[in-house]
């Protein structure tokens, strides 16, 4: 590890709501003097607005991070390293940075990949966990994800075999699948799931949306959309 040098903190925010933000959360934010954040092509930078519904971040410096949504699994890494390079002279200015994540920062998350390549380069790093958006979107619906005995299935958008997927016993969670939100729905009633299955958009934020069953859904659906589909055999 390096010394003299910033601590890097991966920040889980939760899905939506600052509600749902942890208390060690917010103290690792209000502590830290520099805010690492995602931002889209259009500017937004959604984790960091739900930061700052729970934590005072006023006077922070911020410093937008942006990402390629891509398949492509060299173009998402060198999107990492980018960031790292970005955040690294903060870390050696000897100011501690966190980064904000939505989500659990443990579950397909941005920040811990940032994370881990500033761990390969020497830097001092720690994971502060939040609410995972299927945890939220489960009590959303009032369901449990789990049974006695029955396994539970996390895949994210755009599984490359759904319908093995689907197969598989216990429940499953499906994240981010508003993209494939056609295909997703086709594949539950063909597995006869699309009535039993389950749906929130948008968890935890204003323009949250929840669809009881798979069927009669709108063309259009957030990208945050997670399904919650149950085992076969109930």
């Amino acid at each position: 590890m390096k010394e003299n040098k910033g601590m890097f903190y991966a920040v889980g925010v939760g899905p939506g709501d600052p509600m749902w933000m942890t208390r060690e959360a917010c103290a690792v934010l209000e502590a830290c003097p520099v805010i690492a954040a995602p931002q889209t092509a259009s500017g937004e930078m959604l984790a960091l607005s739900i930061a700052q519904g729970a934590a005072e971040l006023g006077g922070k410096t911020v410093l937008p991070l942006s990402f390629a949504m891509s398949r492509d699994a060299a173009v998402r890494a060198a999107g990492y390293a980018h960031a790292a390079d970005a955040i690294a002279p903060e870390l050696d200015a000897g100011r501690d940075v966190a980064m904000v994540n939505l989500g659990d920062v443990s579950i397909y998350a941005t920040a811990y990949y940032v994370l881990d390549e500033l761990r390969r380069r020497g830097y001092g790093t720690r994971m502060v966990p939040g609410v995972a958006s299927f945890s939220a979107v489960a009590a959303a619906l009032g369901r449990s994800l789990t049974e006695m005995e029955l396994p539970l299935h996390i895949y994210p958008a755009g599984a490359s075999d759904l319908d093995a997927a689907l197969a598989q016993p216990g429940t499953k969670v499906l994240m981010k699948s508003g993209k494939a939100i056609g295909e997703t729905a086709a594949a539950l009633l063909r597995h006869g799931l699309a009535e039993a299955s389950a749906m929130v958009a948008d968890c935890g934020l204003p323009t949250q949306q929840v669809f009881e069953t798979m069927t009669g859904l709108p063309e259009k659906i957030s990208y945050f959309a997670t399904v919650i589909v149950p085992d076969s055999k109930e």
